[in-house]
């Protein structure tokens, strides 16, 4: 490890099905398989990358948390430690959205003001999209976050999405 390598932990929350594991396996394995099973608690994934600009290596460790409610308990555990999140909601269910306030205000209780992103995902499914740019945009802005959306399936943004997070980690790092 040179002077210029990280190696951050990242968690992915949000609600159950917004494509989380998704959004991963795409990250890592640059694939997208139909019907992942429900993260049961927390899945863990690695990956080694570059920034463009700075030949800075990075290692991400990415936690993946079950947004399924059965699993609040474990969350404190699995969140020490993050150097940033993803908060990330389903563009076809608005519930997801809605959600993501318990998922941003237990982040910052458990880890302080730590980079969030916020990733509105499934934007391949266009016929079924039930939150306008502007709600989430205005979500993102009431809350200080940036938005991208991002789609796991055609892998729109997804590097993109964590690239940034990673930027913004580095940025806060370096100060």
């Amino acid at each position: 490890m040179t002077e210029k390598d990280f190696v951050f932990k990242l968690v992915l929350l949000g609600e159950a099905a917004v494509g989380k594991t998704s959004i991963v396996y795409r990250f890592v394995r640059n694939m997208f398989k139909e019907n992942l099973a429900s993260t049961l608690g927390v899945n863990i994934s690695k990956k080694t990358f570059y920034l463009d600009e700075e030949k800075e290596q990075v290692r991400v460790l990415l936690w993946d948390l079950g947004g399924d409610q059965k699993f609040v308990n474990m969350r404190k555990t699995f969140i020490m430690g993050a150097r940033g999140a993803l908060l990330i909601f389903d563009l076809t269910r608005r519930n997801t959205l809605e959600a993501l306030d318990k998922w941003r205000l237990n982040f910052i209780e458990i880890m302080g003001e730590q980079p969030m992103l916020l990733i509105g995902n499934k934007s391949d499914l266009t016929d079924h999209i039930t939150i306008s740019n502007e709600e989430a945009q205005n979500y993102a802005q009431k809350n200080n976050l940036q938005l991208i959306i991002t789609s796991a399936k055609t892998g729109e943004n997804v590097e993109a999405a964590f690239k940034e997070l990673v930027k913004d980690i580095i940025q806060i790092y370096n100060q």
